[in-house]
């Protein structure tokens, strides 16, 4: 894998955990106004746009290197996986929080 292929999942990555995160912390919003419903909407729709960061993780990075291909070391990688793990975290306690709310399992 090139650098420069490197970069653009990265950027993708970032793209794609940062817009999640921004819907977790509208959820967080409706959660703090007591709207339940709203903030399982906004989760659901964050998890879908956070899935997408994991699958390019996943399929693009951590499956390339299963086949012994070379990933360059790079700053924006770490980033880019970061804020990955930083969103879905931050999704998931919330996630916790709305379904105690709503009494779900």
């Amino acid at each position: 894998m090139t650098l420069e292929e490197l970069n653009t999942i990265c950027m993708q990555m970032i793209s794609y955990a940062g817009e999640g995160r921004s819907i977790v912390y509208d959820a967080m919003s409706s959660l703090l106004g007591n709207n339940y419903e709203e903030a399982d909407k906004k989760l659901c729709e964050a998890e879908k746009i956070l899935g997408e960061a994991h699958r390019l993780q996943f399929e693009d990075l951590m499956v390339a290197q299963s086949r012994s291909e070379d990933i360059p070391f790079s700053l924006l990688l770490l980033h880019a996986m970061d804020i990955t793990l930083v969103s879905t975290s931050e999704h998931d306690l919330l996630r916790a929080m709305v379904n105690a709310k709503l009494n779900k399992s």
